[in-house]
């Protein structure tokens, strides 16, 4: 019960890798709200946990909006008086137009990658901090990509904003590590469902991106990605802050 008493927010907690880090911190005590787009996701993981006897709530929340991430914060505190752990987790993306080259890339894909990755994490950020430093603790977990940090090619909507995310996370360990705050950022490379389904559209791909790997495979969520993640967002992570972590079995320096 590492995260007893402690409250966390999720974006993107219906599905995929947020839905994993929701049901890690439940299972060890923490109240998590499970701030996601999609109702029906949403709704289903926290009947799930409910049901499980674990303190979660859903609120539908569309990450680019200001009104929407306002008013999760607000129920949030509303409900459990305070904010102690964010993890900016939610990601959305066209997988039809991408991965494209910078001069087929589209304002489209540009716009869902940008306000949904780097906005929805400004937006989140903006709004937990004054709730943590009145309580002088935080911690906050961004999510960036290999992909933004090795300027790979096709992804430039993508990977941009991603580089954006881990400037972002620097500003903000610097500038709030003073009341007990820290943030880092995570790389991860992790075998979910999109990835599966990428393994069976692209296998030659999936392959040459695996292949650079020292462990030569994508990594298990709950075994590989989710340890991590709960470390970096405990008390006990109180001097790892401004970091960048890969979790996906590389040998880069990040």
């Amino acid at each position: 019960m590492r995260f007893e008493n402690r409250v966390a927010i999720v974006t993107g907690g219906g599905a995929g890798l947020g839905k994993v880090y929701v049901t890690g911190l439940a299972k060890e005590g923490a109240k998590v709200v499970i701030a996601e787009y999609s109702e029906d996701s949403g709704k289903r993981l926290e009947r799930e946990l409910l049901d499980q006897g674990f303190d979660v709530m859903f609120v539908k929340t569309d990450v680019s909006k200001e009104d929407d991430v306002q008013n999760c914060v607000a129920k949030t505190i509303d409900r459990y008086r305070k904010i102690d752990i964010l993890i900016n987790n939610a990601q959305a993306t066209d997988n039809s137009v991408m991965p494209a080259k910078l001069a087929d890339t589209s304002e489209r894909l540009v716009r869902i990658c940008w306000e949904t990755g780097f906005f929805g994490t400004f937006l989140f950020t903006k709004h937990v901090l004054p709730h943590m430093i009145e309580n002088n603790y935080g911690r906050i977990l961004n999510t960036a990509s290999y992909t933004g940090l090795r300027g790979k090619g096709t992804f430039a909507a993508y990977g941009s904003q991603k580089e954006a995310i881990r400037s972002l996370t620097k500003v903000t360990a610097q500038e709030y590590g003073v009341y007990g705050i820290t943030c880092n950022v995570i790389c991860p490379g992790a075998l979910t469902d999109a990835s599966k389904a990428w393994k069976e559209y692209d296998p030659a791909g999936y392959e040459a991106s695996v292949a650079p790997q020292c462990i030569k495979r994508l990594g298990d969520p709950d075994e590989n990605i989710t340890p991590a993640v709960l470390f970096l967002v405990l008390e006990d992570s109180r001097f790892v802050t401004a970091q960048t972590i890969g979790l996906d079995g590389r040998n880069t320096r990040y």
